[in-house]
């Protein structure tokens, strides 16, 4: 006899939001909350700071930042107490690696506070957060009037002018609440935005159960738990999550079902597709793709610039896939993680020439291969708008000096090119005069003078075999340079350039500054820098191959006919917009170009700017062939 068939509610391991006989359920100050757990506490401590960095972090729709500042409160054996802080200032300080005065002091002034407290508020939200998660429920988010409420007056005298409305939700780690998150604003929350910040807070709560959880189980790594947290789409919400099997890599691809809060669709991403290239690297890939993909039959393929990882393209990314319908490929080059590193023998530095020459047709293949038939539209920012059009416009070259006559032909493979503040040749906007001084003396300075003073400055990889150069220390060598050569040291100020000037945007939030300096900048490879560094200072303006076989920017003034849409940063102090005049004069038929009062980073992180581009590239695409 055949048995009868399961209802969906019947295997339900955990039945959601069923309400129990209300003259049976318990009243929520009856309610015991345990310590946490010795374990958890101790894992916990050095990562809390992530959590009210990722509060202070969260923006709402427009890009405005939503809270001023925020602690976390957790629960310590019979007690609550404040250990983590955080405010915009903060944030600003950590990217900015200088020490933060008043924080700890902050949180010495905090007291304690019983659970047992009748007027401990916190315990009270836990107390109820216990009760909705038994049911299946997240906690409820909390708003509090810090000025017209009761408040403990242990908090009270905690309490700036500026700190006036507070909204908290609890956190559960292995079903065990943990403490209490808390963000602070100068002014209520508009009405309006409510439902967008509770859908965040429901994020933030689904990702710090989780990733706490995960990485307790699987070894204790506090630095992956931190990051993950502090990175996490908030904006979205994880529907799914599986590890997929792909025919051409033996490594799962993690898969994540999101629906967005922003767009109101669902989408999939993807991470991480490996390619491998040559002399052991790979390239690594991630991908949006909308629930419902557009009809023009393409693919875009985003490539970051010198010294970013493909997180700086997300903001573009997530607009042109779940507000235009495409499906988005994030590139991350090699060298730019474990991954894409040989696993044995010799590690070389790697050449602006394996990105154009070998990385990127690499990527044309295996894009090609899953997808026969449709082309892709290559969205580059900086160096990675250089890489497409470099490869296009020397491809005669490149095949002939490879001797390789397989390689991908652009005509077939690529629709077009967007081009985002990407330079023909280095040409810094510096108002340091020894820069200018140096570059006129160039050819007097043994090039072994310039390779010496460059490879100084390198530190090692992440596998430690492989010389790469730091940021700031690039910055410091590339533009505090007098006409003596003595080294400056390290100085953010208005006399030279900096990284602010490589951002470029007076609006950048310190959220956005964390993020840049703790997840975008990586390190680059000395060769690379050699190559941008003569590229600066030579007075040749062009941007030559690592053996100086290939002038190629003389070939991509010459030889490129290809659809190009170009945007043009005009305060961009990294390519000038002087340094692009000669876009007019591409063969092309089919050329546009736009300009956006931005800086070098600035464009792709405003969101305002990022929404016009978006939609400006996507009116143009649904024009080509």
């Amino acid at each position: 006899m055949a048995l009868e068939e399961n209802t969906l509610e019947d295997r339900l391991i955990k039945i959601s939001s069923r309400e129990s006989n209300k003259n049976l359920m318990v009243s929520p100050d009856k309610i015991f909350i345990f310590p946490v757990p010795r374990t958890t506490f101790q894992f916990l401590e050095n990562i809390w700071q992530s959590f009210t960095n990722k509060m202070v972090s969260l923006v709402d729709f427009n890009d405005d930042p939503i809270f001023n500042f925020s602690i976390f409160e957790v629960i310590d054996q019979d007690e609550m107490k404040i250990v983590a802080t955080a405010t915009h200032f903060k944030l600003k300080e950590i990217a900015e690696r200088r020490k933060i005065p008043g924080i700890e002091e902050y949180i010495k002034k905090s007291r304690p506070i019983h659970i047992a407290d009748p007027r401990n508020e916190s315990a009270r939200f836990i107390r109820k957060a216990i009760i909705d998660f038994n049911k299946g429920l997240r906690p409820e988010v909390t708003f509090v009037n810090l000025k017209e409420e009761e408040i403990h007056p242990e908090k009270k005298v905690l309490l700036s002018e500026t700190m006036n409305h507070a909204i908290g939700i609890p956190l559960f780690v292995n079903e065990n609440p943990i403490g209490i998150l808390w963000g602070i604003t100068k002014d209520p929350i508009p009405e309006d935005q409510i439902r967008q910040l509770t859908l965040q807070l429901y994020s933030l709560f689904d990702v710090i159960e989780f990733v706490v959880a995960k990485e307790m189980e699987s070894g204790n790594d506090h630095y992956i738990a931190q990051k993950n947290i502090e990175k996490a789409d908030t904006v979205s919400n994880s529907r799914n999550l599986f590890y997929t099997t792909t025919k051409d890599q033996k490594e799962p691809v993690t898969s994540i079902i999101f629906k967005s809060h922003q767009y109101n669709i669902e989408y999939r991403m993807d991470a991480s597709f490996i390619i491998p290239t040559t002399d052991g690297y790979a390239v690594s890939l991630k991908s949006f793709i909308p629930e419902k993909l557009n009809n023009t039959g393409k693919n875009l393929l985003l490539i970051p610039g010198f010294f970013c990882r493909r997180s700086v393209m997300d903001k573009l990314a997530k607009e042109l896939a779940l507000k235009y319908g495409y499906r988005v490929f994030l590139m991350d080059m090699r060298g730019r993680s474990r991954q894409t590193m040989p696993k044995h023998g010799k590690k070389e530095g790697w050449t602006v020439d394996n990105y154009i020459q070998d990385d990127f047709p690499e990527v044309l293949r295996w894009i090609r291969w899953h997808y026969p038939s449709e082309r892709t539209v290559v969205v580059g920012h900086s160096m990675g708008g250089m890489i497409p059009r470099f490869y296009v416009s020397s491809y005669e070259k490149i095949k002939e000096l490879k001797e390789e006559f397989n390689l991908p032909k652009p005509e077939e493979y690529i629709a077009g090119i967007v081009s985002i503040t990407s330079p023909n040749y280095i040409s810094l906007k510096s108002n340091f005069i020894g820069l200018d001084t140096l570059k006129r003396g160039f050819s007097l300075l043994p090039h072994k003078m310039i390779s010496d003073m460059i490879l100084s400055m390198a530190s090692f990889s992440m596998q430690a075999t492989i010389q790469t150069i730091d940021l700031k220390k690039f910055f410091k060598l590339i533009l505090n340079l007098h006409s003596s050569l003595r080294s400056f040291s390290y100085n953010i100020g208005t006399k030279v350039l900096t990284i602010k000037d490589f951002v470029g945007y007076k609006e950048i939030t310190p959220p956005e500054w964390y993020f840049l300096m703790e997840d975008v900048f990586c390190e680059e490879s000395v060769s690379v820098i050699m190559q941008f560094f003569q590229s600066q200072i030579s007075n040749e303006q062009s941007f030559w191959s690592n053996d100086g076989r290939i002038n190629y920017t003389e070939n991509f003034l010459n030889n490129f006919t290809m659809p190009i849409y170009s945007v043009v940063g005009t305060v961009d102090k990294i390519v000038p917009e002087e340094s692009l005049t000669e876009l007019k004069d591409l063969k092309s038929e089919n050329k546009v170009t736009t300009y956006y009062e931005q800086g070098h980073l600035g464009i792709i992180f405003h969101g305002e700017t990022v929404r016009k581009i978006c939609k400006g590239m996507d009116e143009w695409i649904q024009g080509l062939k």
